[in-house]
């Protein structure tokens, strides 16, 4: 955003500002000292083998300054030159950091306002095929009926489109009426069926007569396994009872 007291009329000098960049103006002026008084394809080559983050943010208000010079002036990017460029403090987003012992450190997260400003080396206006009308050529007045004409058109065609869908309507309707006063069509008389023609039922298949001798045999018993005399549970000896003593210490 340039400012309204600013103009290329009064200071020949094309501007171009970046504001609220997420970066602290200490680092983005170590980037601006190697642009400045540097021609805009010495400064474009500095900033694209440039080791620092905010090269990147210079670059893009660079390129927008060219393109005001390009498109709202007419001059030619290789007759540029950074005359100035600067970086202004913006707010500070502060914020906390957990610390030991319950205490908190304060984070500090500065922004900046970027500025460049260019100047023409040959000092005249060159006029390309790529500028504006509107940059090469005086504003017209806007009382020249323009608008007028404008709007008068836009109702003439709307109404067109108006009455062209009405028609469409017209001509729908009609042929729904005439489809529906046109006679039915008379339904196709189902054939009568031959007495003939009736799917004979299917048989169902006779059982198969069993045999006496398939009938399975039943699976004999397993014999019992005689015990013998020795095999028989011995019963283990009674456990002998302990006496229980009493406070006196006598047997009960």
């Amino acid at each position: 955003m340039s400012d309204k007291r600013f103009s290329y009329a009064s200071t020949g000098l094309v501007r171009a500002e970046a504001r609220h960049v997420r970066s602290s103006p200490r680092k983005v002026r170590l980037v601006l000292e190697d642009i400045r008084g540097r021609s805009v394809l010495d400064a474009r080559r500095q900033l694209l083998f440039s080791p620092r983050d905010a090269a990147k943010d210079v670059e893009l208000v660079l390129r927008s300054a060219v393109t005001n010079a390009e498109v709202n002036h007419g001059l030619s990017p290789d007759d540029l030159v950074v005359h100035a460029a600067y970086a202004n403090e913006g707010f500070t987003i502060k914020r906390f950091k957990p610390r030991a012992r319950g205490r908190a450190s304060r984070i500090r997260k500065r922004t900046s306002h970027i500025v460049i400003l260019l100047r023409s080396t040959t000092g005249e206006i060159i006029v390309q095929a790529g500028a504006t009308e509107a940059a090469a050529a005086p504003k017209k007045a806007s009382s020249d009926g323009t608008r007028a004409k404008r709007v008068a058109a836009s109702k003439q065609a709307q109404g067109a489109e108006v009455e062209t869908a009405a028609a469409t309507a017209a001509e729908e309707a009609v042929a729904e009426a005439a489809a529906e006063a046109a006679p039915a069509k008379p339904k196709r008389a189902a054939k009568p069926k031959v007495e003939g023609d009736a799917p004979a039922a299917k048989p169902k298949r006779a059982a198969k007569p069993k045999a006496e001798g398939d009938a399975p045999a039943a699976k004999p018993k397993r014999a019992a396994k005689p015990k013998a005399e020795g095999d028989a549970e011995k019963k283990p000896p009674p456990r002998p009872r302990t006496p229980k003593k009493t406070d006196d210490g006598e047997k009960a």
